[in-house]
Order: C-alpha cells, then structure tokens, then sequence
C-alpha cells in the first residue's frame, strides 16, 4: 500500500516549496517554545520542530533530483526546433530501456503505443507546439485509448493548459508532459512504472 499526501496538505505543500520554508517552519516552532514558556519546555518544540526539519532534508533531496531552470529552457528551446516524429522516439527511448515495445500508433490522434504487460500507454506529442491546451485533443486522445483498451497516456505540451484540461487529464490518467517533464525524459532521470 502506498502513502499519499493529500495535494493541500500543509506537509505536501512544503515537499513542493524550497526547502528553507520548512527550516523557517522549524525555527519559529523552538522560538515560540522558548519564548512561550521560557523554555521549559525546549525538549517539546524541538520535538515538534522535527517533521519540518525532515521535510527540507526531503526537499533538498526531491529538488536536486529535478532538472534546473538552465536546463528546462535549453530541452524547450531544442523541442521547439524537432519534429513531431522525432520527439516522440526520443521519449520512448527511456521506455524502450525498460523493456516496453514501442509500436507506432495507426490514427490521428497519437504516435506511439507503449506497451510492457499491462501497462499499455498513448503517447501523443501531436500539438505539442500549440499555445493552449483545452480539453477536446485529451477527449480524442482517450477516445482513441479506449478502442484499443490503454491503461494510461502521455500528452506532450509546451502551452498553457487549461483548468478544464487539467481537471480531465487527472480524472482520465493523462500525464501532461510540459517542458521540466521533457528535460527529464532527455536526461533518462524520469521515474517510469
């Protein structure tokens, strides 16, 4: 059984803030504890104080892990320039690494299947330079997953998403794929299933 936090937990939201929130957080909890009760009870607020200083080592580590801005830009700006075709090989290729057979999709909706077991996935990078994505490519897109009974699909975009779009690719199992997800797909540090 795996743990999740609920998305606006207090602790979920710090994992996905810079790491010095939560050493702040720390702090200010041994502060009150000393000025509060002259510290008596120091023992008590650094006790307290120990999940926030567990959640900036986390933090520290998560974000490390995850491409910089530099390197974000520079993916964005070289993605810009491919072809359709060739973005989604390059993204298939981490895929291909794991054992997963990479056929390409017969449609207008997607180019690849991805498929090892019973994780069959659609990828689809078909608009990925459009300036907006609404919720009509994402309803053709698991229409087609549907027919050939997909687990899962994978959305490339380098625009906006709307709320709407966002709401659907999370109720549908789409993983938006934007510019910090491509820099991880090209640097092979993605965590595939």
């Amino acid at each position: 059984m795996s743990f999740k936090l609920p998305q606006g937990s207090l602790f979920a939201v710090l994992i996905r803030s810079p790491w010095w929130y939560s050493v702040l957080i720390a702090l200010l909890v041994v502060a009150i504890s000393l000025v509060l009760v002259g510290g008596k009870y120091l023992v008590l607020g650094v006790a307290t104080a120990m999940p926030f200083i567990g959640i900036a080592i986390y933090s520290v580590y998560s974000q490390s892990q995850r491409p910089g801005a530099k390197r974000i830009e520079e993916v964005e700006q070289a993605v810009r320039k491919m072809p359709v075709s060739e973005l989604a090989k390059k993204i298939a290729a981490n895929y291909e690494k794991i054992k997963f057979d990479v056929v390409e999709f017969k449609g207008d909706e997607a180019e690849l299947e991805l498929e090892r077991g019973v994780h069959k996935l659609l990828l689809s990078c078909k608009r990925f330079k459009a300036a907006k994505t609404g919720i009509e490519p994402l309803k053709k897109l698991t229409a087609a997953g549907e027919k050939r009974e997909m687990s899962g699909y994978l959305y490339v975009t380098l625009g906006e998403i709307s709320a709407n779009a966002l709401k659907y690719a999370n109720e549908h199992n789409i993983e938006l794929i934007r510019a910090e997800g491509l820099a991880e797909y090209f640097d092979g540090t993605k965590k595939l299933p």
